[in-house]
């Protein structure tokens, strides 16, 4: 860490415009009555006045969600669908409008999270739900901001901030399948100090994870997992114009996997994720702000049984600094990000087993808002040590009418940079270049006494789409049965429809989305994502009772490209009931799939069975 605020950073100068609508560390009377946002500009600005499709999960969603990861949580969110090999401990895909895994850009209070091997993306099945106190979620393309990654969007986690008095929380359930789960935190605040702590730990005994098993064998057994982890984060607030702090997560996971429908081992992965942060908020003048930030995140996954391992490094440093005049603003922000990776398969780049990549952000823009309307205008430009220079920009413009309307439209670029084992391993290619987007949408939105709703189109094309088909090219490092290659022209576009509505006692919300992920080039569809996909939710209270039902719809997909081995659509319910038994006590009780139906939304691969779940939470007044 203190490697990478020295040196690096003090050779690190790059600039961002973030566009806001209000100050970066201060809203106004107004604003603080709605809920603030910092993924959409990277900057706390108030929900009404993001020009993007933004969503926010609060503690309380989560807490319903009562087990398992961020896999768990998207599936019912607009926009997502996701595909996992067997249960919580295995490893998942994401999809957000059609795009890849690693076209979503993934933070933990701001420190970037990703791996570098493989087709590269965050390793979700890692970011445990425990220690998440919200989720902000921005579609579409946002490089403009974010660099290389966020060709489909933004998911940034943040874990809990303490103020006020300090306050205890402990969280105990078990059910079904072996499952365990206790978590316990403590957050307050202390004359120039705040601080929030938390720890937990999850374990299942979980189902096998395939369909297709021989009697028998490994196979044929149940894949648990195990998973413990905590977080920390430390504030110092000497003045109100400054502020200092420093966050930590970390993660472990033991996950069983099945390896052969006739393994004969019992196979298991290891896997560990932690990230640091160092930041520091300063207002010098009235209009002038900035913040500037240090952190690293790392992700190590090991299967001991035959000896792999691989390790990624992302170090990143930024200075962002804000100036505002009446309506508008400007700003800019210094950032650089440095790659690692050690994998035994990476035989190029320096010594072998590693590899290195550097990355040097410039940005401007700028943001204006008044009398109904809003725009926004973004543009960076990147030096890769591996691609040279890279530049992408968007334009937003949203504006009021009528009474509680808005319309608004954008346009904007992205790209992924290919990973260092795509780039350097055996099975990689020199020759490749980073992905790239450009995409155009327009949405509208109304709210009013409780009701809202959303309507967002897009068009999203994705040019230099990298795939790994059998190949013989010569551009390939070493291993020419299997090489990544840019061969695709991916078209990704659709229609999402989300909202709110009470109907009496009874909240109902929810989201359908029509997509069309195509690879152009031959016209068929993108592996495992459905055309049609729906979620929905009611919620009643009843006294010191909250009940609730939960409806995921996912239409026919197919397994492999080309239409190839087609998965059915699948239907499932879920129902919870939470009990407020006083202040300081509530039961929470759940059942996932109700109906117990079976289903795969990757070939050959099970999925939860129907499990019940009930948990108590403890919160005292201390």
């Amino acid at each position: 860490m203190a490697r990478l605020v020295g040196a690096r950073f003090s050779l690190t100068v790059g600039a961002a415009l973030l566009c806001a609508h209000g100050s970066i560390w201060a809203q106004s009377a107004k604003d603080a009555l709605e809920p603030l946002v910092v993924t959409a500009t990277r900057t706390p600005t108030a929900i009404s006045q993001v020009v993007a499709d933004v969503t926010v999960i609060t503690r309380e969603d989560i807490e319903r969600q009562a087990s398992g990861t961020m896999v768990d949580l998207l599936s019912h969110v607009a926009g997502f669908q996701v595909a996992r090999n067997g249960g919580p401990g295995a490893d998942g895909n994401v999809y957000l409008r059609g795009g890849e895994t690693r076209h979503i850009a993934v933070l933990i209070d701001g420190v970037r999270v990703d791996t570098q091997n493989g087709s590269g993306g965050a390793s979700w099945q890692m970011l445990n739900l425990s220690q998440i106190d919200r989720v902000e979620i921005v579609r579409g393309p946002v490089s403009a901001l974010y660099g290389s990654d966020a060709i489909s969007g933004v998911v940034q986690i943040f874990t809990k901030k303490g103020k006020g008095p300090a306050s205890f929380d402990l969280g105990v359930s078990a059910g079904e399948l072996g499952f365990v789960k206790t978590d316990a935190g403590l957050s307050g605040s202390a004359g120039m100090f705040d601080y929030a702590v938390s720890a937990a730990k999850e374990r299942s005994d979980g189902f096998s994870a395939k369909t297709n098993f021989k009697p028998g064998t490994r196979a044929a057994d149940r894949d648990g997992y195990t998973t413990e982890g905590g977080s920390a984060r430390l504030g110092f607030t000497p003045v109100k114009e400054h502020r200092i702090e420093a966050t930590a997560t970390q993660q472990h996971l033991n996950s069983r996997y099945d390896a052969s429908i006739s393994s004969t081992k019992d196979d298991y992965s290891v896997r560990d994720l932690r990230d640091l942060k160092l930041q520091w908020n300063a207002q010098w003048l009235d209009n002038w702000l900035s913040q500037v930030v240090a952190g690293q995140s790392v992700d190590r996954y090991a299967t001991p049984l035959t000896g792999y391992l691989t390790q990624t490094h992302v170090d990143t440093a930024s200075w962002i600094n804000e100036v505002k005049w009446g309506a508008h603003s400007v700003s800019t922000v210094l950032e650089r990000r440095e790659d690692n990776l050690k994998n035994s398969d990476v035989v190029l780049s320096g010594t072998s087993g590693e590899g290195h990549r550097s990355d040097d952000g410039l940005g401007l823009g700028y943001a204006w808002r008044a009398h109904g309307t809003a725009i926004q205008l973004n543009a960076r430009h990147d030096w890769d040590s591996e691609f040279g220079t890279h530049s992408t920009g968007s334009a937003a413009v949203g504006q009021d009418f009528a009474d509680h309307w808005n319309v608004h439209a954008s346009w904007g670029t992205g790209y992924r940079a290919p990973t260092l084992y795509q780039r350097f391993s055996k099975y990689g290619n020199l020759t490749l270049q980073p992905e790239s987007s450009r995409n155009a949408e327009l949405g509208v939105r109304y709210q009013k006494d409780g009701a809202q709703w959303g309507l967002t189109v897009y068009n999203n094309w994705v040019t230099d789409l990298i795939t790994g088909p059998p190949d013989s090219a010569k551009t390939c490092v070493q291993d020419r049965a299997y090489c990544y290659k840019n061969t695709a022209l991916a078209h990704l576009q659709g229609v999402s429809l989300n909202g709110a509505v009470p109907l009496g006692p009874v909240r109902l919300s929810g989201d359908i989305d029509f997509d069309s992920s195509k690879n152009a080039l031959n016209d068929t569809d993108l592996p495992r994502r459905a055309r049609r996909h729906a979620s929905l939710r009611l919620d009643t209270d009843l006294k010191q009772w909250t009940l609730g039902a939960q409806l995921l719809a996912v239409g026919k997909r197919f397994d492999k490209p080309n239409n190839a081995i087609a998965l059915g659509g699948y239907t499932v319910v879920n129902v919870d009931a939470l009990y407020r038994i006083n202040a300081q006590w509530r039961l929470l009780a759940r059942i996932d799939n109700v109906a117990d139906r079976k289903y795969e939304n990757a070939q050959t691969y099970s999925s939860t069975p129907r499990t019940a779940i009930i948990g108590v939470r403890w919160t005292p007044s201390l």
